[in-house]
């Protein structure tokens, strides 16, 4: 079966490659929407607004730290990929080990941050005296459990690095199969409300890690964690932060944008921010397609760079955007068409669903280039670029979409605040693709 990974990484027919790779990812993160639009939904049969807006309060909470996993397991990832590549086994091993002891050393720092300053980031996220009490009781349960959505969250993707999608998709599954079942017992039965579904999503990730870790333990990967390996290596560390922190980077600046984004929603009311969250989780049904096949092809790109096969990198990146962009534009027609019935099954209050609608028709301009987006950066980051995979990391959420968003709310009030992310989407899929083309033809013409 080992074998079997090398060589579907280096020689099998690229659109089969892409699809062995990306959907077993695709479909766990469709697990991970189902989980997003199931938590909605049941918060929003309680019947209040503001348990609903307070649920998209903390979201950036959840993304900052995921952008921490991310940070750890994108380095580690490509790294990973590249040694592989380059047949030196002993080497990911280590890699993924120092990964893994990273990832717990960040929860535990997260935890002890996040209790202490717990009351004033809750005030920082834009939470009204109707929403705060509810965003804190959401965000304490969250730090409490920085350890596994950290590790969690790192785990997954380093388990891709090696080709083993399909376990990386079942511990996933997995977990958020443990969170969809528990949600309405906390929320309902416990009569816990929103806190009862932050518990849930930790539980949920606790339960994933549990898995990724007895799938290493059965020695059913082709790498190993083995604390022996940890050390302080100074090329390891090296390889990890300076393609995981501009990864991380970009996940750190969506978090703040975020922040910002509910912010200027509240500023119009509490009901755009309610209507703000449902969209932005339905619009997270394509967001997750193209995560998965982004993350199922930076395998694909990290190996074959390493092995200097860059005709199979080429292939792989143009069959990656025709699939994700094709994808994009279904999306769009049909949450277009449907967009007030879809909107209406996550909220019994219809102010909520009908501002849903409305954002939810401008979020879907971005749906057919996010993915080719999403392909051009993780694929700069498998070749371990560093200083192209900062710039595009920054990008998005900092050079354009922040800037964007203040300016365009400005200047056109609620509809230049709904259209600021397409606009920015646009943009980012003609800068990204242009910067992964130069470095392709830069690498190339060096093997000359």
């Amino acid at each position: 079966m080992k074998t079997d990974r090398i060589e579907l990484l280096a020689n099998a027919p690229v659109t089969k490659a892409i699809m062995v790779m990306s959907l077993p990812v695709v479909l766990g993160m469709m697990v991970q929407v189902l989980y997003n639009l199931v938590d909605t939904f049941f918060i929003g049969k309680l019947g209040d607004p503001n348990q609903l807006a307070a649920a998209n309060l903390a979201m950036p909470v959840f993304i900052l730290m995921m952008a921490l996993g991310g940070m750890i397991g994108t380095g580690a990832s490509s790294y990973i990929s590249r040694s592989l590549g380059e047949k030196k086994q002993e080497q990911a091993d280590k890699t993924l080990t120092i990964g893994f002891f990273l990832c717990v050393v960040l929860g535990v720092m997260v935890t002890i941050v996040g209790l202490l300053f717990l009351k004033s980031l809750v005030s920082v996220l834009g939470a009204s005296s109707e929403t705060s009490g509810f965003a804190v009781e959401y965000v304490l349960v969250l730090f409490l459990g920085g350890i596994p959505i950290i590790t969690n969250y790192a785990m997954g993707q380093l388990l891709r690095a090696e080709g083993d999608a399909m376990g990386a998709m079942f511990g996933m599954f997995l977990g958020t199969v443990t969170n969809i079942v528990l949600d309405p017992i906390f929320i309902f039965v416990f009569g816990m409300g929103v806190r009862g579904a932050a518990i849930a999503t930790v539980l949920g990730n606790s339960i994933s890690l549990i898995y990724y870790l007895m799938h290493y333990a059965q020695h059913k990967t082709l790498l190993r964690i083995d604390p022996t390996l940890f050390s302080f290596d100074k090329t390891v560390f090296r390889e990890i932060f300076s393609i995981g922190v501009p990864s991380s980077l970009s996940q750190l600046l969506m978090g703040i944008a975020l922040i910002v984004l509910n912010n200027i929603a509240s500023g119009y009311s509490d009901i755009v921010v309610a209507g703000l969250g449902v969209s932005t989780r339905i619009i997270s049904i394509g967001t997750f397609i193209f995560m998965g096949f982004a993350a199922g092809c930076q395998p694909l790109a990290g190996y074959n760079y390493g092995a200097r096969n860059f005709a199979r990198v080429r292939a792989v990146i143009v069959q990656g955007v025709i699939i994700t962009s094709t994808i994009g534009v279904v999306l769009s027609i049909i949450l277009g068409i449907f967009a007030k019935g879809i909107t209406g099954i996550f909220t019994t209050n219809p102010e909520v669903a009908d501002t849903a609608a409305i954002i939810l028709r401008a979020l879907i301009v971005s749906l057919p280039f996010v993915g080719g987006q999403m392909l051009s950066t993780v694929t700069v980051q498998a070749f371990g670029k560093a200083l192209p995979a900062l710039f595009l990391s920054i990008s998005r959420q900092g050079l354009f979409f922040l800037p964007l968003l203040l300016l365009l709310n400005a200047l056109f009030g609620f509809k230049g605040f709904i259209y600021a992310q397409p606009a920015t989407d646009v943009l980012m899929f003609l800068v990204s693709s242009f910067t992964l083309w130069h470095i392709l033809r830069k690498e190339a013409r060096k093997t000359l």
